[in-house]
């Protein structure tokens, strides 16, 4: 009898059965977590070229640099572009910036003339905005009167509340010279 009990260690028939799906689910973990790390990679990258500015309202003109500091730092401004479809070179060009929340009284805006520029990513000097009797006009002024007036080769459009603490108006070039591509950001700034 102590011989049997011996050979009772050594029997394998009533052993568990070894495990041959470990490493497999191991090796399926692994690529589902490699899996997921590209997905919010990829995701990531996707999500960041929709850039929101300055408030979070939509800027209609693309991506870009917004940067308002003027006698009111609280005005927005929304370029837009036109598509002009010349035979020769097809462009979309800047052809207006809306402006709104323009504090147009007299502890803000009032009776001070503003000066939009338009540059380019990596230069100092402006873009050409605007053209009128062959000349290029690199910046653009409106004065925030009742009745505004502006310089040579823009007009102000959709004006409203001029005087109060949210005015409203479109700039408006009347021979647009900046394409969009060309435009990186705006500067605006105020004089009396």
């Amino acid at each position: 009898m102590n011989g049997e009990k011996g050979m009772k260690i050594l029997q394998f028939e009533n052993a568990p059965a070894p495990r041959k799906g470990t490493r497999k689910k191991s090796n399926l973990k692994s690529l589902a977590g490699l899996a997921t790390v590209a997905a919010v990679a990829v995701l990531g990258s996707t999500l960041a070229a929709n850039i929101s500015l300055g408030t979070g309202a939509a800027i209609e003109f693309g991506q870009g640099v917004q940067v308002t500091s003027a006698c009111d730092g609280l005005i927005k401004l929304a370029p837009k572009a036109n598509f002009v479809n010349d035979s020769v070179n097809p462009q979309f060009y800047l052809s207006t910036v809306s402006f709104s929340e323009v504090d147009g009284q007299s502890s803000g805006c009032q009776d001070k003339i503003l000066t939009l520029n338009a540059y380019g990513e990596t230069s100092a000097l402006p873009v050409a905005l605007a053209s009128a009797s062959n000349t290029a006009y690199t910046n653009a002024t409106v004065a925030i009167t009742a009745t505004p007036t502006t310089s040579t080769a823009v007009t102000v459009a959709n004006a409203s509340g001029m005087t109060t603490s949210s005015a409203a108006f479109d700039l408006v070039f009347t021979n647009p010279q900046a394409t969009s591509g060309a435009v990186y950001k705006l500067t605006l700034q105020s004089s009396n």
